[in-house]
């Protein structure tokens, strides 16, 4: 490995080297001289409109009910009256079929005697959901339900 490093040092050293070991017969100042001179005016300043004031985050006002989160609290309620009949839920993003985005779920669960209670965390992001009982019998299609949040509404999604 040294050897290879004391070949590439020398390598550049002996291509940055060499060349005339004289000096230079143009005079400097002749080079100077020959390089163009153009006034270039200088450029203008745009003014920009301040009004005096720079605003802080200490001039940030909030009202006392907004508490700054992004997420939302969501009651599940599920009471589908069916017996014992053995079913599991997805809670989902809505995708664009109106069915339920698998890549997005917020639930997934049994259900136990056709119930079940659970929160969930929602993002605000999460405005549309759709949730789908699938039976373990040979039911093809699940039964579905939907969900959208409204501002000002508690965040309960109630299936029966």
């Amino acid at each position: 490995m040294k050897l290879y490093t004391v070949l590439i040092i020398s390598l550049i050293l002996s291509a940055c080297g060499g060349g005339e070991s004289g000096s230079s017969t143009e005079d400097v100042s002749t080079i100077v001289s020959q390089t163009p001179t153009t006034s270039t005016p200088p450029p203008e300043k745009t003014p920009t409109e301040t009004s005096g004031e720079t605003e802080t985050m200490a001039d940030l006002t909030i009202a006392p009910e907004f508490d700054l989160s992004s997420k939302t609290e969501l009651s599940v309620d599920v009471d589908l009256n069916m017996g014992d009949s053995r079913a599991y839920l997805n809670i989902c993003l809505k995708g664009d079929d109106n069915k339920a985005n698998y890549n997005q779920c917020l639930l997934r669960a049994p259900l136990k005697q056709s119930k079940l209670t659970s929160t969930v965390m929602l993002a605000n992001s999460a405005l549309e959901l759709v949730a789908e009982v699938w039976f373990y019998d040979s039911q093809n299609e699940p039964l579905r339900f939907y969900w959208q949040h409204e501002e000002g509404q508690s965040a309960v999604f109630t299936i029966r």
